[in-house]
């Protein structure tokens, strides 16, 4: 009878741990949506609620939580000011992201910026991609200093390995009392 009992219980302290959700580290930059004349996901719109609660985001191809196809293009030095802008910002397809209309969790963890005053607020953002943060964009290559601007890689979907999102700017203060760009946790979750 204790043989029974000890093996239902290894299988409910099995069930336990298989079904907890690790987070993920992450870094997130803040983007007003509604400036956009489109997003990267078909049949998304371009604003920043995606529903009750719920806020959009863009996700980095380099991101080890992307699937799918990498986003189209090569990055090209003509195309930038050389003073952190580009002067030609078209951006390329990209028609194999595979996390479009998939949610997540994000929590606060700290300044990514090195802030010190301003605190995260505990509180964690549902976000819900709609749009891509490509490597090969202009509006993001061309603010790094291999381009002559002065945004770190992690901070413009740049910096291969990092889980990189850029959120709607409507998120912001439910997130924290930072004004500048945060480290995060990242969850999967449903919509």
């Amino acid at each position: 009878m204790f043989s029974i009992f000890a093996s239902l219980g290894l299988v409910v302290t099995f069930l336990n741990k298989a079904s907890v959700v690790n987070a993920v580290a992450g870094v997130t930059t803040f983007n007003d949506y509604t400036t956009q004349s489109g997003v990267a996901c078909a049949g998304f719109s371009p604003t920043n609620s995606q529903g009750t609660n719920t806020f959009a985001a863009a996700m980095a191809d380099l991101s080890p939580l992307w699937t799918g196809a990498k986003c189209s293009g090569t990055k090209d030095a003509s195309k930038c000011s050389g003073h952190g802008a580009c002067t030609n910002c078209a951006g390329p397809a990209c028609a194999g992201e595979q996390q479009c209309g998939h949610c997540f969790n994000v929590k606060c963890t700290g300044s990514l910026d090195g802030e010190t005053s301003g605190a995260c607020s505990g509180k964690t953002v549902k976000v819900k991609i709609v749009d891509a943060c490509p490597s090969t964009h202009p509006a993001n290559y061309c603010k790094t200093a291999a381009f002559g601007g002065t945004i770190p890689d992690r901070e413009a979907c740049e910096a291969s390995g990092v889980n990189a999102f850029d959120i709607a700017t409507t998120a912001r203060s439910t997130l924290s009392s930072f004004q500048g760009n945060l480290n995060i946790d990242i969850e999967t979750t449903t919509c």
